[in-house]
């Protein structure tokens, strides 16, 4: 994937890490910072180095938004 498109996946990821947390940059920036069950136990900022993780990181957060469990 080209960088530019990686850097655009990786701002609507994060504007859905934002919405989940109702606009709450702190908590958002908090969550991003902790290792995540979810995500195989890396933060969601190592998983948004690669377009796998930020598609993994998209499928989770659909889960946490829907109660499924991770």
């Amino acid at each position: 994937m080209a960088s530019e498109n990686l850097a655009k996946l990786r701002g609507e990821v994060y504007d859905e890490i934002l919405e989940f947390f109702s606009s709450d940059r702190l908590e958002a920036e908090q969550w991003c910072k902790r290792r995540v069950r979810g995500l195989g136990y890396i933060s969601p900022e190592e998983a948004m180095q690669s377009e796998e993780g930020l598609l993994r990181l998209r499928t989770l957060l659909g889960r946490l938004q829907h109660g499924i469990p991770t």
